[in-house]
């Protein structure tokens, strides 16, 4: 459990703490979340706490189930239909990076791809850089609307490889990187997206092949 700095609001920093325990798989799925007891352990008022409950339901992250408040644990069908959504999302993303991307966003998805290139035994640099490669797309897109929804979507699958299964990363995973990259520089369109499309499903296909063993 994190600790208060006190000159912070105090229900953002409660939100922080829940939620990255809850992404580092140190609360588990369907585990109930007593309001009184984070209260205590992080000496502070139940008010701040509360608030920041309910900014992680709002998020997805926490959910109702009868009158207790429990750790969000996804079904298959929710996994399928969130990677659905990103799948669309980030076509999207593409699109409009091809459209509204600079010199500077092809500067530093070419550095992310080196960094990527060194890191391919360390797990979670790898994960990071994956992560990243996608956000500069996304950031690219210009669309506000667009990268906050693919924020919470992107939360959501973060949790999912955390809390479901071990996260891991297919060989094919820079090649599809790079494709994407070099069709951006193109500007095709088309590959692009289609591209994208297959990576995430690509994604989605190793969660559920996990989930089978």
């Amino acid at each position: 459990m994190g600790e208060i700095v006190k000159p912070e609001l105090l229900h953002l920093q409660v939100y922080q703490i829940l939620k990255k325990s809850i992404m580092d798989g140190e609360r588990k799925p369907s585990e109930r979340i007593v309001e009184s007891q984070i209260a205590k352990q992080l000496g502070i008022s139940r008010a701040p706490v509360r608030e920041a409950i309910r900014l992680l339901v709002h998020d997805g992250l926490l959910e109702h189930k009868g009158n207790f408040i429990v750790v969000y644990e996804p079904s298959v069908q929710d996994i399928i239909e969130i990677f659905q959504c990103r799948q669309s999302l980030e076509a999207l993303a593409v699109q409009l990076a091809i459209e509204h991307g600079t010199e500077e966003t092809f500067i530093k998805l070419k550095n992310n791809m080196e960094e990527t290139e060194r890191y391919l035994n360390n797990g979670m640099q790898l994960k990071q850089l994956d992560q990243q490669f996608h956000t500069i797309i996304t950031n690219a897109s210009g669309n506000s609307h667009l990268i906050q929804l693919l924020e919470t979507i992107k939360t959501k699958i973060h949790y999912m490889r955390n809390s479901m299964v071990k996260t891991t990363f297919y060989p094919t995973l820079i090649d599809e990187h790079e494709k994407i990259l070099l069709y951006m520089e193109q500007k095709d369109v088309v590959r692009a997206t289609e591209t994208m499309k297959q990576h995430v499903q690509r994604g989605l296909d190793g969660i559920l092949q996990q989930l089978k063993n």
